[in-house]
């Protein structure tokens, strides 16, 4: 480096590129925290952000380490400790605990991890992604600080990208990047900094979305503009063979903001694949928008290795999805890119297709989530229920700021979807609304689930004389409990 930014600042990442030189002899250690949740879903975490950066330091003559705490073993599973929070080991919210945890290496071992280095760092890049795990961030700044007193420690990520105020009047780091480094935007994930490779790997084909829905922060996250970004097709699959030939990886998760935005990018990508007649395992997490899926593209998803879909149904009401600006979204398209997908060879009523359900959102009743989960168990079978978290950075979260920071006097840990941050804001339209109510709803997701015979998703809606004595006994015991919408929709 010729010139350094001033301390404890705040700096636009694209800014922090003309500090990057070759520069051969320097150190730098890449750190991804542990995470503090009450739960925490391990497959498909690879920092991958990190693992970028990774390759830029490297390409400029830096001697590179890892320190990934959410590293899984063999099993897929991270270690977990049990975490006390103001004194307990849970957090009660209305009427239900909640167990924390710290999930990841404990600190002892990363300090051990630390000291084992050959020699201390000059840099310490920290990654941080969810805005309600900033607390860890916070604690991996301190550790650093204390192990390495001489190193610049340098923090970047999504957290500090939607809340960058917050991240630098909080970490302590000397450098809060906000925004992504150019320079390692497109670059391939470095693995070989692992002691055990990984058994997968994450792709990131594009950036950008051209859709400003009012939950999500992908415009944020790119700089505030929607206009899309893609790679060499050509260059993505060069990453696949090498990780398949260096490492044996046969499992590729896609990471997009929208995958399918800029038509036809991805499918070409999956055609190469067929082409080469690569052996894969693809999966894209995230889910797909389904007014962009059609039989053709789904097809080829699946000769190329495609063993399960998602699909974002997340809301039955066209209203709520106008309030959301997702115009785009609607339950048309969604029955069309279901039956897309099972023309295309994936298995109806399996987990083969599968739908988000979202919930916990402002505004919303208990009914029209039932109804949303009854119409996906009836058309899919397999539903994936999300709890709502209100995001830095996006239109739903600045609309509610004053709730949430100033009237409930919340930090952004408090606002993870798994602590309901809108309980008592839906309390005003819904007196008697408890927290139990929504971990009720999520155990009746998973009920619907677990209706399966033979992989096969039993169908409760459905006009078999078994379905319809379920609805009947389910009808007669809660006569008197469910809300009128539910039993004529439902039943």
């Amino acid at each position: 480096m010729t010139a350094r930014p001033p301390e404890t600042a705040l700096v636009n990442a694209a800014d922090f590129s003309s500090y990057l030189e070759p520069n051969r002899g320097r150190r730098a250690l890449l750190l991804n925290p542990p995470v503090y949740d009450a739960q925490y879903w391990a497959r498909w975490s690879q920092p991958a952000g990190l693992l970028r950066i990774a390759s830029l330091l490297r390409q400029l003559g830096y001697a590179v380490n890892l320190i990934d705490c959410m590293e899984t073993n063999a099993r897929g599973y991270v270690p977990k400790s049990r975490r006390l929070v103001d004194g307990k080991p849970y957090i009660e919210r209305d009427d239900i605990r909640k167990t924390t945890w710290h999930f990841g290496l404990r600190w002892e071992n990363v300090r051990q991890r630390m000291t084992e280095l050959d020699s201390p760092p000059d840099q310490v890049w920290i990654t941080s992604i969810m805005t309600y795990w900033w607390e860890s961030t916070r604690d991996a700044v301190t550790l650093a600080r204390e192990v390495f007193p001489q190193a610049r420690i340098i923090v970047g990520g999504i957290y500090p990208t939607l809340a960058p105020d917050h991240a630098r009047a909080h970490l302590g780091a000397d450098v809060v990047l906000r925004g992504e480094l150019p320079q390692a935007s497109h670059l391939w994930t470095d693995l070989s900094l692992y002691r055990t490779p990984p058994t997968y790997a994450i792709l990131t084909t594009s950036r950008g979305c051209p859709w400003d829905c009012n939950y999500c922060a992908a415009r944020t996250l790119n700089n505030g503009t929607g206009k899309m970004r893609l790679r060499d097709p050509e260059d993505v699959l060069a990453e696949i063979e090498h990780k398949m030939l260096t490492y044996g990886i046969r499992r590729f998760g896609f990471y997009e903001d929208n995958a399918l935005a800029f038509r036809g990018h991805l499918q070409h990508i999956l055609e190469l694949i067929i082409e080469r007649r690569l052996n894969l395992e693809l999966y894209a997490p995230e889910g797909f928008e389904t007014r962009m899926l059609n039989q053709d593209l789904l097809s080829v998803m699946k000769l190329a290795g495609f063993e399960k879909i998602h699909l974002p149904f997340e809301t039955l009401k066209w209203e709520t999805n106008l309030g959301w600006n997702r115009r785009h979204a609607s339950t048309a398209s969604f029955d069309r890119a279901l039956a897309a997908a099972i023309r295309a060879g994936f298995k109806e009523r399996s987990e083969e297709i599968n739908a988000f359900v979202l919930f916990g959102l402002p505004g919303e009743s208990l009914e029209d989530v039932i109804d949303s989960a009854l119409y996906v168990h009836n058309a899919v079978g397999s539903i994936i229920p999300m709890l709502f978290t209100p995001v830095p950075g996006t239109h739903l979260y600045d609309e509610h700021s004053h709730y949430l920071h100033d009237e409930m006097k919340w930090d952004l840990q408090h606002l993870n979807g798994k602590l309901l941050p809108f309980l008592e804001y839906n309390r005003r339209s819904y007196p008697g609304l408890r927290a139990s109510d929504y971990m009720d709803l999520e155990a009746l997701m998973s009920v619907l689930n677990q209706g399966k015979v033979l992989s096969r998703s039993a169908n409760l809606c459905g006009d078999t004389r078994s379905s319809q004595a379920f609805r009947s006994a389910v009808s007669a015991l809660t006569a008197t409990a469910l809300p009128s919408t539910l039993s004529s929709v439902a039943m």
